[in-house]
């Protein structure tokens, strides 16, 4: 989709409807039946971009035997994502847009899409055994707080140290969680 090749380029503020619509090839008319707003046009190439990581992501795991071998996949496939040139301009776009309320609804639900890839890992592995017996919810919560807090060192440590962090952190969390009976 050339609007999403101008977000990544141009970040969501620069690009303009009126760029958008010129590498499109298509009438102001066309884009504003289809998309009310920019707005509108972003939240929408944002819902296919988590699409796209959830399919892919549905790829890696499908061979998978473990919770274990999914958690660690999984973190890779988060660590990864840092270099998706869109998420420049998704953080931009948040922060621009957060006095919208239904815009806000919009990105929050489209961002929080991913966590039932979580709950069911998390969940698959105490089933197994291979973690200990929790609360899903608060174990959630300090994983999707652990994958996106490291974010933040993708900015001081660069794309290739990133992986490895992300690793050595699913190492560190299973040493609290892996259940006493687990292999390990």
């Amino acid at each position: 989709m050339r609007a999403k090749a101008l977000f990544e380029q141009k970040g969501y503020s620069a690009a303009t409807m009126d760029e958008i619509r010129e590498a499109a090839g298509a009438s102001k008319g066309s884009i504003y039946y289809h998309f009310k707003s920019k707005e509108e046009l972003f939240l929408y190439i944002l819902e296919l971009t988590m699409l796209e990581w959830m399919n892919k992501w549905a790829a890696i795991s499908a061979p998978l035997r473990t919770a274990t071998d999914k958690l660690y996949a999984l973190a890779e496939h988060f660590a990864s994502d840092f270099q998706n040139p869109l998420m420049k301009a998704a953080e931009e776009f948040s922060g621009s847009e957060t006095a919208d309320p239904a815009v806000l609804a919009r990105l929050m639900e489209i961002t929080r899409a991913h966590y039932p890839i979580f709950r069911q890992l998390l969940e698959d592995g105490m089933e197994s055994g291979e973690f200990e017996r929790m609360d899903v919810d608060e174990l959630l919560y300090v994983v999707l707080g652990l994958m996106g807090g490291l974010g933040v060192a993708y900015y001081e440590l660069g794309a290739e140290r990133i992986g490895p962090l992300y690793r050595r952190s699913i190492d560190i969390l299973l040493r609290g969680i892996r259940s006493s009976g687990a292999d390990g």
